[in-house]
Formats: C-alpha cells, sequence, structure tokens
C-alpha cells in the first residue's frame, strides 16, 4: 500500500501541475505559479525514491528545496489570484532561513526528525503569510472555499509535523522510505493536494470566465458597459425590479469636428471625459453604457422623469464645464440628452429607447446642448417648444 502512494501521489501532483499549466495560456498568471508549484511538489515526492543511486544528504536537500519551492509557488499564486501584496522578501527569506536549518540538520546533525521538522513549518508559514495577505479579499463564495483549503493544508502539514517531531526520536536519515511518516505524509499530502487543486482549479476557471464575460460586455476605451452588457443587465435587473424606469441618451455635440480639428487621439480622450461624468452619477441600479461612437446610454430603475430629467441637466453642465486642457482640446464640448420613462404598454425596454432617442434627435436640431424630455405641439413658425433647461 506505501508504495502504491508513493507513485499515485506524483501521478495526481503532476495531473495538476499540467492542467494549471494549460489554463494558464488562457492569460491568468495565477495557474502558472499552481502549475509550477505543484511540478516541484512532485519532484520533491520522486527525489527519495532515488535514495538508492544518491547520497542520501544530497536526496534530503533536494527534496526540501522542492518543497520549499512548491509552497513558495503557491503563497505566490494565491497572492497573485487575489491581487494582495505578494511579501516576496519576506517569503523568500523564510523559505532561505529554512533551507539553512535543513541542510545544517541533514549535514551536521544527520537529524531526520529536526530536518523534517524545520522544512516542513516553514512550508506551512509560507502559505500562512499568503493567507494573511489575502484574508479580507475573498469576495465569492469560490474564492472563500479556496482559502479555507489552503488553510486545511496548513493545518495539516503543521499537525502532522508537530506530532512526527514529539513521537518520533531515532529515525536515520536513510530510513525515511520506509518510516510510518512517509506513508502518513503521502495520504494526507494526496487529501490536501486534491483539496487546494479542486479549489484553486475552480477558482481560477471562474476568474477567466469572468474576465472574458466582463471583456465581451464592457466598453474597453471606457470602462462602462457596451450595447451588449447594457442589454444583459437590464435584462437581468429589469424583470426583477419591475416599476418605472428611466432612460437617459446623450450625444456629445458636433464630435466630428472634435476629431477634425483636435485629432482622434484626443476625440477619444474626450469620450472618456463625458464617460466619466455620467459613471459618476449616483442612482440606485444604475447601468451606463457606451453604444457606439460619442453616444451614451443610462438606464435609471424607479426613477421618475422629472428626476432623471434633473440629473441629466446636471450631467450637461458638467461635461460643459469641464476643463479639457490636459487632453489637448482648448475649448470646453457640450452634449445634448434625451429622456424617457417606461410605459404601461412597453414591450421591451427598447421602447422606451426609442422614446429617448427620438427626443434626442429633437435636442440636436433646437439647438444642442441641452435636455428635452417632452416636446410640445406648436405652430411650426413659432419653433419648436420643449420641456428643457
Amino acid at each position: 500500500m506505501g508504495e502504491n502512494f508513493a507513485f499515485l501521489l506524483p501521478v495526481v501532483l503532476t495531473l495538476f501541475g499540467l492542467v494549471f499549466l494549460v489554463v494558464g495560456r488562457f492569460g491568468n498568471r495565477a495557474a502558472l505559479f499552481w502549475g509550477a508549484g505543484y511540478l516541484c511538489a512532485t519532484f520533491g515526492f520522486l527525489v527519495p525514491l532515488a535514495e538508492t543511486v544518491l547520497p542520501i544528504p544530497l536526496v534530503a536537500l533536494s527534496a526540501d528545496a522542492a518543497f520549499l519551492s512548491a509552497f513558495f509557488l503557491y503563497s505566490h499564486a494565491l497572492a497573485t489570484h487575489f491581487e494582495a501584496p505578494r511579501r516576496v522578501a519576506l517569503r523568500a527569506g523564510v523559505a532561505a532561513v529554512a533551507y539553512a536549518c535543513a541542510g545544517a540538520a541533514v549535514l551536521l546533525g544527520q537529524s531526520l526528525r529536526v530536518e523534517l521538522f524545520v522544512n516542513d513549518i516553514a512550508c506551512g508559514l509560507l502559505l500562512t503569510i499568503a493567507v494573511v495577505s489575502v484574508r479580507r479579499r475573498a469576495g465569492s463564495w469560490m474564492d472563500r472555499a479556496l482559502l479555507c483549503a489552503v488553510m486545511f493544508v496548513v493545518l495539516e502539514v503543521n499537525v502532522r509535523t508537530v506530532v512526527f517531531f514529539v513521537m518520533t526520536r531515532g529515525v536515520a536519515m536513510g530510513e525515511f522510505i520506509g518510516s510510518t511518516y512517509a506513508y502518513v505524509m503521502q495520504i494526507t499530502a494526496t487529501i490536501g493536494a486534491l483539496v487546494m487543486a479542486l479549489a484553486a482549479l475552480a477558482s481560477v476557471a471562474l476568474r477567466i470566465v469572468e474576465r472574458h464575460r466582463k471583456a465581451a460586455e464592457e466598453d474597453p476605451l471606457t470602462g462602462l458597459l457596451n450595447r451588449r452588457g447594457f442589454e444583459q443587465l437590464v435584462s437581468r435587473n429589469g424583470s426583477a425590479r419591475g416599476g418605472e424606469a428611466a432612460i437617459i441618451v446623450g450625444d456629445i455635440d458636433w464630435f466630428k469636428s472634435i476629431n477634425d480639428r483636435f485629432g482622434h487621439a484626443a476625440g477619444d480622450a474626450a469620450i472618456r471625459e463625458v464617460a466619466a461624468v455620467l459613471g459618476a452619477l449616483s442612482w440606485p441600479g444604475l447601468a451606463v453604457a457606451r453604444f457606439g461612437g460619442e453616444e451614451f446610454i443610462a438606464y435609471l430603475p424607479n426613477c421618475r422623469l422629472q428626476d432623471a430629467h434633473t440629473l441629466a441637466n446636471t450631467v450637461r453642465i458638467a461635461i460643459s464645464e469641464r476643463d479639457l486642457g490636459g487632453i489637448g482640446i482648448d475649448r470646453s464640448i457640450t452634449a445634448s440628452f434625451g429622456v424617457a420613462v417606461t410605459a404601461a404598454g412597453d414591450h421591451t425596454i427598447h421602447d422606451a429607447i426609442s422614446r429617448a432617442d427620438r427626443l434626442l434627435y429633437l435636442a440636436k436640431s433646437s439647438g444642442r446642448n441641452r435636455v428635452v424630455s417632452s416636446p410640445a405641439d406648436i405652430p411650426a413658425q413659432s419653433g419648436p417648444k420643449f420641456f428643457v433647461v
């Protein structure tokens, strides 16, 4: 049974290492560190099998280096995954001191007991440092599950090591492979490796899916939602909330002249400035999107027409007063807005968007730099009358 575990564990670790490296090719750096860590652990468990052909001190020190490297990489993967402080110098210092002490135990003291105690406690400490750094960054339930799995590994390593150190006295350096400690280590390490790897894989996979979803639903220039993201969000949230909602459709005035006079880079910067103003709006459940070019749209659930009109006018004034000298535009820019609310007879939110679009067109045709939310029937020669601030 012990021999079976001796070969099973490296196979399991290798498979997880390779899977993580494949996942890392999708742009997740944490997966690369997980994969490298599991491959280092594989080497650490295989090295003792070479005791019959290599000097025992070399085997012991090689295994120590492999395990310290593995846990250093695990901790680095954890910090990278949660975008937490890496504390590389601290972790490297712990690994270096532990390796030096383990080396002294092997070369000078010939003590397997001390060597394993120092090395394994240091491995647990490396993960503990990472857990302390990321403990408040676990937002999703899967991230919390990953932290629990890592803490399980820390607990397993520390308890096993302390029990072995207290209960064992005279195990010689060359007796590791056949020892009870090696057998217990293989069993518990297999469980810990499985639990931590599965949790890490699931958490990494969810991050990759979320990143691709965000890329598909986010406008790369402004960071706002794009058309697809806007429709997805409104579809998800609109049906859940119900009630009246407001739509604000805005468009930068004379945008082509901005591009022609100041260049497309300045035009892109102007779009980002307007997006920043819209994104700063405060309303529960607000969704703001760039629908393409210089056109923007905002969805405000449970919002009356008058409130939406006031918010749109606040945005209009803020845009016209924004200093754009820093982006190479030496004059102010303006924007026009159409505002509408959902109605009982609407089939979809697009009915309200269409009404807001028509009102935006009226704002443009009546002089620009204004908010229109209610056109009125008046004689043509008098010019259009709008609800304008």
